[in-house]
């Protein structure tokens, strides 16, 4: 599964890898701007990919407006996978904690 899990990041953002690879933005010294990324044109669901791309760690953020691709992170698909399980699986919980304290009359809902 984890095998699938990065095939299907490097399909989804792997024009994004190679463009931070070709400009060695691959640590936190040789960070680059959104411009420096893509000069010309940004690429069709850029925000989106970034987004995404940030809040896996593959792509980290220095200073306001600077960034890098953590080469090792995005090898990494079973650890990327597990983070997203474990997200699911928090968000869950805190759903269930909120309707268990609803339901004891502690908090109300609405």
């Amino acid at each position: 599964m984890a095998d699938n899990y990065k095939k299907m990041m490097d399909d989804t953002f792997g024009k994004y890898y190679e463009r931070f690879r070709e400009l060695n933005a691959t640590s936190k010294e040789n960070a680059v701007t959104i411009d420096e990324l893509f000069p010309d044109e940004k690429p069709f669901l850029f925000h989106d990919r970034m987004h995404k791309m940030l809040s896996m760690e593959v792509v980290k953020r220095t200073g306001l407006d600077r960034y890098w691709l953590d080469e090792k992170r995005a090898a990494d698909g079973k650890g990327v996978l597990k983070q997203r399980i474990l997200m699911v699986v928090i968000a869950v919980a805190i759903a269930l904690v909120i309707i268990l304290l609803d339901k004891f009359g502690i908090i109300t809902l609405g």
